[in-house]
């Protein structure tokens, strides 16, 4: 199955009662379009003014990528809590998946009949994923339509056709605007790269994340500028 937030909040609080004694705060749940990855427990760190550090704004981040065996996904939220309880009571250990993650791991395990490992094996379709998701750079259109939609275009890292492709587009009167940008984000590899006038359509919000942290790139006075 593929993990939704619901399920995913769900489970969180099933196995919070159930596993850590409803210790662990609600924190937001994201769904990632990462192949990388099946989970992740992230937190910002801070350095409090005794020199300690201090873990916060957790944030559980679960693949909407993999359609894994049900088992397989509450094992992986699990993995992950297990991650946020450490880090949330700011407990030492020897490394990310250290002694006390083995031992909390190992215990759980036993206790309720789970099959948590430090990493997943990936099954072989994953795994060619993951390769096909590596990252490498690419010059993406983004296009607004007059009619509130909006598509990606992943275009020829040649400045000529990248030019050539936004002048034309940009006069088509349906179209709103369209904005460029350089990333490297694995996401954009399964759109073919061409310079056809051919736009494929997307969500708007699912196209914002992924652009997240891309390189701007303007055209001005017939150059291609980076901002």
């Amino acid at each position: 199955m593929k993990a939704t937030i619901k399920y995913v909040e769900k489970k969180f609080d099933e196995f919070n009662r159930q596993m850590f004694g409803g210790r662990l705060p609600k924190l937001p749940v994201r769904m990632s379009d990462a192949v990388t990855f099946l989970g992740m427990c992230v937190a910002k760190v801070r350095t409090l003014p005794d020199g300690r550090k201090e873990h916060f704004d957790f944030e559980l981040r679960v693949s909407l990528r993999h359609d894994i065996p049900e088992r397989d996904l509450e094992d992986v939220i699990i993995h992950e809590m297990i991650h946020y309880f450490i880090m949330y009571n700011e407990l030492t250990d020897s490394s990310p998946h250290g002694e006390l993650f083995k031992a909390m791991m190992h215990s759980i395990n036993r206790t309720y009949g789970r099959n948590i490992t430090i990493s997943r094996r990936s099954t072989p379709e994953e795994h060619k994923q993951t390769v096909e998701s590596k990252a490498q750079w690419h010059v993406i259109a983004a296009v607004r339509f007059r009619n509130g939609k909006h598509g990606v275009k992943v275009l020829p890292r040649v400045v000529p056709k990248i030019l050539d492709y936004h002048g034309k587009v940009s006069a088509v009167a349906e179209i709103a605007g369209v904005d460029l940008f350089l990333h490297d984000n694995p996401f954009f590899n399964r759109y073919p790269t061409s310079a056809a006038l051919k736009v494929h359509e997307i969500d708007k919000d699912l196209l914002s994340q992924n652009l997240a942290g891309a390189r701007r790139l303007i055209v001005q006075n017939g150059k291609l500028i980076q901002r």
